[in-house]
């Protein structure tokens, strides 16, 4: 596990770099999942993404993740749900054995292990991603992809969900969303947007997770300079589609999709 926490440390100082503008302060967390030993690793709450060490990631264990949020599925949001997620995020600890608080936000991350079948989870704040999410028009604004290397690295169909509080609530909209995405388009979504809030993406590389979330991030520049010239142009559905599974373009993908253990 030694390896994951250093790939997991180094994947948070490159998100995290200020020039990078995808997490400032505390924003923004990553993890990577231990399917071998039923569990994740998450950052820890408050830590700067820029300035994580590998004593910054704490331990959760995946299956109580997963029905925390399967039974909030079942039988919606309680204050027993929200008591049983606190006590897991209280109680998890470092690589050390220390315990600390793990990110408010690591629902976002059980679902991508769970549905998305990713290895890597990372979740920023990039101030282009974020106006566009927060516009009055934000889930117009990604109603498709613009160009060949956001619908190859990203997919050709983004998913925007509405604003939901971080928590459970959070947890429960990614995981509905996810699930629904799923059943209609039979693949999992490249780039989820939250509104008002950011940007998650995954992989089963740590290499990956990060591409993705870079070319969101032009692809969100793009977009506004697209609204500035006069409108956004999106790439016809079937275009995005063909080129995204082209067998040379799902080749170079996978280039993103090292294994790093």
């Amino acid at each position: 596990m030694s390896e994951i926490v250093k790939n997991l440390t180094n994947l948070s100082l490159r998100a995290g770099d200020p020039a990078a503008d995808l997490t400032i302060l505390a924003e923004g967390n990553a993890g990577a999942v231990d399917l071998e030993n039923d569990r994740f690793l998450v950052k820890a709450s408050g830590v700067i993404m820029c300035k994580a060490t590998e004593e910054d990631w704490v331990y959760l264990p995946l299956s109580k993740c997963i029905e925390i949020l399967e039974d909030a599925n079942k039988n919606g949001i309680s204050q027993k749900g929200d008591k049983a997620l606190d006590d897991l995020l209280q109680n998890s600890v470092t690589p050390n054995g220390t315990k600390r608080k793990a990110s408010i936000e690591t629902l976002v991350h059980v679902v991508a292990f769970h549905l998305m079948g990713a290895k890597w989870s990372l979740h920023t704040h990039p101030t282009p991603v974020v106006a566009l999410a927060s516009s009055k028009d934000g889930p117009v604004h990604y109603a498709g992809t613009l160009f060949p290397d956001e619908s190859v690295t990203c997919g050709p169909t983004p998913l925007f969900l509405p604003y939901a509080e971080p928590g459970l609530t959070l947890g429960l909209g990614v995981y509905q969303g996810v699930a629904k995405f799923m059943d209609e388009h039979g693949r999992a979504p490249g780039q989820i947007i939250l509104g008002n809030h950011g940007l998650c993406t995954s992989g089963s590389g740590v290499d990956e997770a990060l591409a993705t979330t870079e070319i969101a991030v032009k692809a969100a520049r793009v977009r506004i300079g697209a609204l500035s010239a006069g409108g956004i142009s999106f790439l016809p559905q079937s275009a995005a589609e063909k080129i995204a599974f082209r067998p040379d373009e799902v080749a170079r993908r996978k280039l993103y999709a090292k294994e790093n253990k």
